[in-house]
């Protein structure tokens, strides 16, 4: 995984800051994964209750911003899904090199 521990934990913290109690289960995915790889953004997915999967997709922006005040600013994109958007989409099951954060 090609982030460091200062990364890791200003992502997670910005989530659990923001989450509220929401359940949620955080991944990430894409080049990051791979140690062998340069560059690339931040792709994180997001997997929560339909309940919540709204609460989520509106929180990106402020989530972003929290990162960005611990660490330098870069892409990151976030994807949020439901359990069983997982089981139906074709994109989300191809991710299959996920690590969970």
């Amino acid at each position: 995984m090609r982030l460091t521990s200062k990364e890791v934990r200003a992502i997670q913290e910005a989530f659990q800051t923001l989450s509220e109690g929401a359940p949620y289960s955080l991944y990430l995915f894409g080049s990051r994964t791979d140690d062998t790889k340069k560059g690339g953004d931040i792709d994180l997915l997001v997997v929560t209750s339909e309940n919540f999967k709204e609460k989520f997709v509106g929180m990106k922006t402020r989530i972003r911003s929290r990162i960005f005040e611990r660490i330098p600013e870069q892409k990151i994109d976030i994807t949020v899904a439901t359990e069983s958007e997982l089981e139906r989409d074709e994109f989300l099951r191809s991710l299959t090199d996920k690590i969970r954060l």
